[in-house]
């Protein structure tokens, strides 16, 4: 296994906390609701979308990464073929 490089390691942290971000906001949502206190139901909708909003993002950037990892491997396949 090739060794992480340090965007990887952010991306891979990044989408980790926002996951749990969206969880924790859920939960909070919840709790705000159930209790009938309205900033604290607020306050955990707004870091539930603001973690919906990090996890989207670093999901699109691992998509490309990938889709960029798929390319050049065909090419290198390619390459093997033609030689």
């Amino acid at each position: 296994m090739a060794n992480p490089t340090p965007e990887s390691i952010v991306e891979v942290v990044g989408a980790s906390v926002a996951n749990k971000g969206m969880l924790v906001g859920g939960a909070a949502g919840m709790v705000g609701f159930f209790s009938q206190v309205n900033w604290i139901g607020v306050a955990g909708v707004a870091v539930a979308v603001l973690g919906l909003m990090i996890n989207f993002y670093f999901q699109v950037r691992k998509d490309r990464r990938e889709h960029a990892e798929s390319i050049e491997r065909i090419k290198a396949l390619r390459e093997q073929c033609r030689s």
